[in-house]
């Protein structure tokens, strides 16, 4: 049941954002598609960097590298997409920038649902393909979770990842509006400190609830600042009238061969 929120939910939140925010699907395949290409590097990046350094997937200095890469590339896709793609010419406002999001969060959510798929797989049929104990140990464990347990972090991975992502994309779309880049690079600075609290989290404690605290911080905190940020940025300007459907032009009317006066 879970895999059908990671797999479908994307799909109605695409759905619902063509209703509700009144944006071309055009811009949820957008960011669909510059997640999954920021995403490709950062898996290069990070086996390269294991490899190299000779690190695993718990150290720090990994942290750092996939944290760092993370905000670099995504949040430079999303300034490439607003800046290049001809579907934001004129439509850099706040609704264009949710839908974006929409669709980099549906990217992330539909790849972690096929990593799950992946893992157990994995770990039921060849486990000694993992060849690093804890790793292996954590897999196992995310197998064994219970379909409660599942279901919810499958909901939590798709409505929590989008508001994370709504924020950055508010950032870098109000440094359009403004004109700063400045923003770009705060959104960059902001995602890397986020990438790296939740990378860390295991040196405070592996427990449950360490993650679920840190879920509901963001929460909380990031439900106030893409609040604040909405607020900020304008709405979708108004088309002019011409564009709209005017009503017909009603004339008075005069008797049949009166003369014009």
């Amino acid at each position: 049941m879970h895999y059908l929120v990671y797999f479908l939910g994307p799909l109605l939140l695409k759905i619902a954002g063509r209703k509700l925010l009144l944006q071309p699907a055009v811009i949820f395949r957008i960011g669909f598609i510059a997640f999954f290409a920021s995403w490709v590097v950062n898996q290069v990046i990070a086996g390269v960097s294991l490899r190299a350094f000779h690190l695993t997937e718990r150290s720090f200095l990994y942290a750092v590298i996939v944290s760092f890469a993370a905000g670099i590339f995504e949040e430079l896709a999303r300034y490439i997409a607003f800046r290049k793609c001809r579907s934001f010419a004129g439509n850099h406002h706040r609704n264009s920038s949710l839908m974006y999001a929409l669709g980099h969060n549906g990217a992330e959510t539909i790849i972690v649902g096929a990593t799950l798929v992946l893992i157990s797989a994995v770990v039921a049929y060849k486990p000694d393909a993992i060849s690093d104990p804890a790793l292996l140990k954590q897999c196992r464990e995310t197998v064994a979770l219970g379909s409660g347990v599942q279901l919810y972090n499958a909901f939590e991975r798709l409505l929590v990842g989008l508001l994370i992502h709504a924020c950055f994309s508010a950032v870098v779309m109000l440094g359009f509006m403004r004109g700063q880049r400045r923003y770009l690079f705060i959104a960059m600075a902001w995602h890397f400190a986020h990438d790296m609290i939740g990378f860390n989290l295991h040196r405070l404690s592996d427990d449950w609830m360490t993650s679920k605290g840190w879920v509901g911080i963001i929460g909380v905190l990031y439900t106030y600042i893409f609040v604040r940020l909405y607020r900020v940025m304008p709405p979708p300007a108004q088309p002019p009238l011409l564009d709209r459907q005017a009503p017909p032009m009603i004339l008075p009317s005069r008797p049949t061969a009166s003369p014009v006066k």
